[in-house]
């Protein structure tokens, strides 16, 4: 009801970019719309590794790249591990509720801290954090004394070293990159995880086949070793803490405020929610979509992941490739369609290989709404409230996804895994058409915003075109 009072004040305002006594002009996009979904420079996709000339933003690059291969590697050995023990898909999905469920709660108080304290020695003890794990993991299953409930507890400590961690990291890249190269950074982000994605899913995949879970767990704790690595050969400026008045309590409550005061960033993250929810649990059935309706092993589940992480790979680099955020929000509609479409599919096969086919658009859609998402906040935030606001995000896109799993769980339980998929990707569609539908309200909001914004010149300095506005 906010959002419709908004959209009929804004609607009575003179100026507005879009008609709206015109329903059809929501989604009537025009061929200068259209043209904004396509880099701007004709060497765009050459300029994609921009943020990579930032010595720092190059050393962590790498760093991720080794890090996040052996992620992927123990992701695909720890739900096939669970699968295997238990063949149970409550089981497999609450592994990964209590993985993720803590982004929920611990996110935003790790926002607080992240805008607080040293964001350099944040992200150096959750990866020493991360590489306990793994080798507690590996010492346990190759012992052969690993239990469900101790995958169940370690998951849960690896959720809440995620928590604290990924504010951090999310805000760390305004040190690492200047602000031109930022939303490039992110984009390049995108690249690690999605490229590692492709790589990691299909050896792990054959590691588990040919040497068991417990040997994938021991590489990931050793990929480790590369990003700490790097983070200890970077040259950062010395961290001065700000004086603050407001203790922390007082800090979350500014953040939430903030949030809820300005319309495109809780645009954002309400589109975020909905998706999550919805749309990325599919990731936590993917072994039983393989094994149940594919009749597939290990060897289709790390295909399966890999087809998805070369869809995310290619929308990363359409990213990276984009010099400006114009038309990200179109981005966001055309990825909740794709997504929802991609997924309706994927509940009528029986075959695996058309799976891996349609696995490749739901890769894309993945970082369509991840990415962007995250591109638009960064843009749109104010430096000293970055970490709070990527701490939300971090809680409406990882901390909505469990939940969501275990409704995934509860429903395949009583009816089936495609009834579950059908009905997810519905709502994914309908989440892109309201959207859609509201899209020119949050654009009328952030012109003003970006008036005043550095981060994007070519909207600053002609921020009277209509169509220099991200959404």
């Amino acid at each position: 009801m906010k959002l419709l009072t908004e959209k009929l004040r804004f609607s009575a305002e003179k100026g507005n970019f879009v008609s709206m006594s015109s329903r059809g002009k929501y989604f009537a996009w025009n061929r200068k719309e259209l043209r904004e979904l396509v880099p701007h420079n004709i060497g765009g996709f050459l300029s994609a590794f921009s943020s990579l000339s930032s010595p720092n933003f190059r050393l962590y690059f790498l760093g991720q790249c080794v890090s996040m291969c052996g992620t992927w590697i123990q992701s695909v050995a720890m739900s096939w591990l669970v699968y295997r023990l238990t063949g149970s898909i409550i089981l497999l999905t609450t592994v990964a509720f209590v993985n993720q469920i803590p982004q929920l709660f611990v996110a935003p108080v790790a926002g607080v801290v992240s805008d607080r304290f040293n964001r350099y020695r944040i992200i150096m003890t959750t990866q020493i954090l991360f590489m306990s794990q793994a080798f507690l993991l590996a010492l346990l299953t190759l012992t052969g004394c690993i239990r469900v409930w101790h995958l169940v507890v370690l998951s849960l400590f690896n959720g809440m070293v995620s928590a604290m961690e990924a504010p951090a990291r999310q805000s760390f890249y305004t040190k690492l990159v200047p602000p031109r190269d930022l939303s490039n950074a992110i984009a390049l982000n995108s690249v690690t995880i999605n490229g590692s994605r492709f790589i990691g899913p299909t050896i792990g995949g054959i590691l588990v086949a040919w040497v068991g879970e417990g040997y994938c767990f021991l590489i990931n704790g050793l990929s480790y070793v590369a990003v700490l690595g790097a983070l200890l050969m970077m040259h950062l400026p010395a961290f001065h803490p700000r004086e603050r008045k407001s203790n922390m309590l007082a800090d979350l409550k500014d953040g939430i405020h903030y949030i809820r005061g300005f319309l495109p960033i809780r645009a954002v993250l309400t589109y975020v929610s909905v998706i999550s929810f919805f749309g990325l649990p599919f990731m936590s059935i993917i072994p039983a979509l393989v094994k149940d309706m594919l009749g597939g092993d290990s060897t289709l589940l790390g295909y399966m992941n890999s087809s998805i992480g070369a869809g995310a790979l290619v929308a990363a680099f359409y990213l990276a490739s984009r010099k400006s955020v114009k038309g990200l929000g179109k981005v966001v509609t055309i990825a909740a369609f794709m997504m929802g479409g991609s997924m309706c599919l994927l509940s009528l096969t029986h075959n695996g290989v058309v799976a891996c086919l349609l696995a490749f658009p739901l890769g894309f859609a993945l970082i369509g709404t991840m990415a962007t998402s995250n591109t638009l906040l960064q843009s749109l935030v104010d430096d000293n409230r970055r970490g709070r606001v990527m701490s939300f995000f971090t809680m409406c896109f990882a901390g909505m996804c469990p939940v969501g799993g275990m409704v995934y769980g509860s429903v395949a339980e009583t009816f089936s895994l495609s009834v579950v998929l059908l009905g997810a990707g519905i709502i994914c569609i309908v989440t892109g058409a309201v959207y859609e539908y509201f899209r020119p309200i949050v654009r009328k909001a952030t012109h003003d915003h970006y008036s005043h914004q550095g981060v994007v010149p070519e909207i600053a300095s002609a921020i009277d075109d209509n169509y220099n506005n991200p959404f």
